[in-house]
């Protein structure tokens, strides 16, 4: 039912009214209106009155530029769903529901599809609401920045589930005290902050863990920030260099799959011998040697992923310098239409769904 995200949602109404933010709807329909608005309360984003209110209220005439983007909105949040997510999830569950038959690469493998299947999944999910939105002429802020390209995890943080995360440091990290109160008491902050994403996330001790890493990982690049530093330093990489940028990005998205294995796994017991198995099981052979086609996913859809993938990369490096949808609204006729008919062609021959795969839920739709 959603509980979780409009739970927060009708909080952060409250919290505001009484911190004098905002001042309180006294009309019944139009606060129903704003926690049920239908295309975001499954799965977010999780949207502030002041932002999404106005915009219900105003009133709006059917526009094609609204239905134009809208479509395209959705037409992309049926490409990551269909060509990405669920085809990921296909190998991603033979060997987290398998193992230990699956260890060392196996693992690294399916923690590395994992970490691109939830976030292709989630950000389907919030691709499709705000496409749906903007049918009505509604804008529901962005859920995602590019997370995977983050330097550090507190920068992953401001880029992953942006409305939680705003949600998580508003309503709780800054009334704990934040970073004004010492060193010792940002980093309690920290932890309890994350202690409570874990908590919102599941109820199982494997979530708890999970939120845990990520404030120990914010925790120790803080203590380590000056010798690190150094150290790049005396390697002839400054700051803005090619490779500190390349090397922390993906040091980054080492450790946020790290718990992601743990937020995946069957138990939190199961999460920690994956990881063992990582540094225990040597097993490179099953790069080259056909062991990935027996896991479920065969030769022709893995080339499709890989290619998806290599087309969503693209498409994010693209985003960081210009609005693509804008891009493709003015090219002519001629150009546009033959890109939606691709798209639309490749996912309906390609994706992964119907008679032979069985549908995924959107995976946040459990929390």
């Amino acid at each position: 039912m959603g509980l979780a995200f409009y739970t927060l949602q009708m909080l952060s109404y409250l919290i505001d009214i009484a911190s004098g933010k905002i001042n309180a709807e006294k009309n019944l329909a139009r606060y129903a209106l704003y926690i049920s608005f239908f295309p975001q309360i499954l799965q977010g984003p999780i949207p502030r009155w002041s932002e999404l209110a106005p915009q219900l209220f105003e009133g709006h005439e059917i526009r094609e530029k609204n239905l134009r983007e809208g479509l395209q909105l959705v037409l992309w949040g049926f490409f990551l769903k269909w060509m990405i997510a669920d085809k990921a999830a296909i190998l991603v569950n033979t060997v987290f529901d398998r193992f230990p038959s699956y260890q060392g690469v196996y693992v690294l493998i399916a923690g590395i599809l994992y970490s691109l299947q939830l976030y292709t999944d989630f950000l389907a999910c919030v691709t499709l609401s705000q496409g749906i939105a903007q049918l009505f002429g509604i804008s529901l802020a962005d859920n995602f920045r590019h997370p995977y390209f983050s330097r550090s995890i507190r920068e992953f943080w401001r880029r992953w589930h942006i409305s939680l995360s705003r949600w998580l440091k508003d309503y709780v990290y800054i009334p704990l005290g934040g970073s004004r109160r010492g060193t010792a008491q940002k980093y309690r902050n920290l932890l309890l902050t994350f202690l409570i994403s874990g908590l919102w996330h599941g109820g199982g001790l494997k979530f708890l863990i999970w939120g845990m890493m990520h404030a120990i990982y914010q925790i120790a690049a803080s203590v380590i920030y000056a010798p690190r530093n150094r150290l790049y330093l005396a390697l002839q990489m400054p700051e803005d260099s090619l490779p500190r940028r390349i090397l922390s990005t993906l040091g980054t998205c080492f450790w946020v799959m790290l718990a992601w294995i743990i937020f995946r796994a069957n138990s939190l017991s199961q999460g920690m011998e994956m990881l063992r198995s990582l540094v225990t099981v040597w097993n490179p052979w099953v790069l080259f040697d056909g062991s990935l086609l027996q896991l479920g996913l065969p030769g022709k859809e893995w080339n499709v992923l890989l290619v998806s993938l290599a087309i969503l990369f693209a498409v994010s490096v693209l985003q960081t310098r210009l609005r693509l949808r804008d891009w493709i609204n003015q090219q002519h006729l001629m150009i546009r239409w033959p890109i939606y008919l691709l798209a639309i062609f490749a996912i309906y021959f390609m994706g992964t769904y119907g008679e032979g795969f069985r549908a995924q839920d959107f995976i946040y739709g459990a929390f």
